[in-house]
């Protein structure tokens, strides 16, 4: 069989919205746009200077240009490490805190949520994150109610000892349940400050 005749196999989803979060995105790429522009504008503008001050006196300006690059090119990389460390902060600090609610959470804990940082992104995120732990938090506890009242109902009937190791079990989880929901950790996060 040759490779002509075999069909290539398109993804099914094809991602076409680049934009998602308006106002985060666009913020950002303003900023690195006009930190970029800038820089090269700066640059651009001393570059002119030297070509003309040495076209004017008759001197080869190409080592002052050499020279003017290289610190332009290292003054960019500064300007734009800065910033990335910056943004990567606001951005790696609540990812790194709410991977610990999650892995809370997979232990069966209920974490107790704390506001992000004033100057954090991925707020919107994590306000849903938040109101479905919320959520979550509340379903568990109102199957604890639940679970507490069925086993009121059927301590006084159960006698054999299959109804006996039936309630021990939905004890056992109702302990569970209400362990997690009574007593969310918190103290075991550290601040991402």
């Amino acid at each position: 069989m040759s490779d002509g005749n075999q069909k290539t196999v398109r993804p099914s989803h094809i991602r076409r919205t680049y934009i998602l979060d308006r106002p985060f995105q666009l913020k950002y790429i303003l900023l690195l746009a006009g930190i970029g522009a800038g820089g090269i504008g700066v640059f651009g503008l001393l570059a002119h200077r030297v070509h003309v001050s040495s076209v004017a006196s008759g001197v080869d300006g190409g080592q002052t240009l050499l020279w003017l690059t290289g610190l332009g090119t290292l003054g960019a990389a500064v300007a734009l490490g800065l910033f990335g460390l910056v943004f990567t902060h606001r951005v790696a600090g609540p990812v790194h805190v709410m991977s610990l609610y999650v892995a809370a959470l997979a232990a069966g804990r209920y974490p107790r949520l704390r506001p992000l940082r004033r100057g954090d992104e991925l707020k919107l995120f994590f306000d849903r994150f938040s109101e479905a732990v919320t959520r979550i938090r509340e379903r568990e506890a109102d199957e604890a109610y639940a679970l507490e009242t069925v086993l009121e109902a059927l301590r006084p009937v159960a006698t054999t000892p299959e109804a006996l190791e039936a309630l021990g079990t939905l004890s056992a989880l109702h302990t569970r349940k209400r362990q997690a929901v009574d007593t969310p950790t918190g103290s075991t996060f550290k601040s991402v400050a």
